[in-house]
């Protein structure tokens, strides 16, 4: 048995090891606190305006990269809502804006699904950020689906012309692609 005289002794000697520890706790916390510095930057402004969105479940992005553009040369997208290019039947390459075949070109490849509701038109925008100096380029798109819904799913590939190589080394900082379903064939947000 342990007597009442250890007891104490056991008791007091925990208090003081457990008020030492807090006591060094404490010190080490101001310590980690004085050696670092929060200053406050400039004012943060901000506007805009708030847009719900949906994705639409029968165009989806089935991937991006970058890779050689072939030939022929695919055809070139409208840029013009009244007039969208109207998809082909069956998995076809398009081009952004003007191509040049064997250069190289991000692209993204979209499929259509048996779900797609016929002649609706969609607005894509393609944002692209070249060069050692970051030059954005914004490029907007309008495609229509056909006039009857696709049998099977339908994968389309559209290019962004980035550059020969043989001519310019090619800086891609970053891309980025937005679709949206138009409310009319012709009329667009």
């Amino acid at each position: 048995m342990v007597s009442d005289a250890a007891k104490k002794r056991f008791t007091r000697r925990t208090v003081y090891v457990a008020t030492a520890f807090t006591l060094l706790a404490v010190v080490a916390g101001f310590g980690l606190a004085a050696s670092f510095t929060v200053t406050q930057g400039p004012a943060i402004n901000g506007g805009g305006e708030y847009h719900a969105t949906n994705s639409i479940a029968w165009w989806t992005e089935a991937s991006a990269g970058v890779a050689v553009i072939q030939t022929p040369v695919p055809a070139t997208l409208s840029a013009t809502a009244a007039t969208p290019t109207v998809l082909a039947g069956a998995a076809t390459s398009y081009a952004v804006l003007a191509a040049t075949a064997n250069d190289v070109g991000q692209y993204w490849k979209f499929t259509e699904a048996t779900t797609a509701t016929v002649n609706t038109e969609l607005e894509i925008a393609f944002t692209v950020s070249t060069g050692a100096t970051p030059v954005v380029t914004t490029s907007i798109v309008y495609v229509e689906t056909q006039a009857a819904a696709p049998g099977a799913a339908i994968t389309f590939t559209i290019f962004y012309d980035l550059g020969s190589p043989a001519t310019a080394t090619i800086t891609l900082n970053s891309v980025s692609e937005l679709s949206q379903q138009c409310s009319a064939v012709g009329t667009c947000p």
